[in-house]
């Protein structure tokens, strides 16, 4: 059975995320895990490219979760990979089109349906995360020299 008709009967889309199937749900704004339901990453968690037809985010493969970066990240986590999806409309044309409450084949012509859809992985040393990192290390340790001194200099 063809991709839009699996869709039209209420077969979601999937996606492989670095080796992991998800099912994709436009309504809840979620990719849900296959194997683990209870795994979801949502689109509202995930950064458009600036062109707006992408998703980046950092995706940690042991925990299928989405790494969130922040100032006290002193270490790339070992599972991590930098991962790229299409975005709502490229992910499940069907699913926008019943958002929007518009006919289901209304924006297939620009967004059909393909087989084996697949999240590029994007290597780490092309992320701009290792460069991320050392910063934050940099400035852990500065933090830690001027805590030092404050100690030093209160009186006894």
């Amino acid at each position: 059975m063809d991709l839009l008709k699996q869709r039209k009967i209420g077969i979601l889309p999937q996606i492989d995320i670095a080796g992991h199937r998800y099912t994709i749900d436009i309504r809840l704004n979620e990719l849900r895990n296959s194997d683990f339901p209870h795994k979801k990453l949502g689109l509202d968690e995930m950064a458009p490219t600036p062109n707006g037809q992408h998703y980046l985010f950092f995706y940690d493969r042991e925990n299928r979760s989405i790494l969130h970066v922040s100032p006290d990240l002193l270490k790339i986590p070992e599972h991590t990979v930098l991962v790229a999806i299409p975005d709502e409309l490229g992910l499940d044309p069907v699913g926008v089109a019943r958002k929007y409450g518009l006919g289901d084949e209304y924006f297939l012509k620009m967004y059909p349906y393909g087989k084996g859809l697949k999240a590029k992985v994007i290597p780490l040393d092309k992320s701009g995360l290792p460069e991320y990192v050392a910063t934050n290390q940099k400035q852990h340790r500065q933090d830690l020299q001027d805590q030092q001194k404050k100690q030093l200099r209160k009186p006894r």
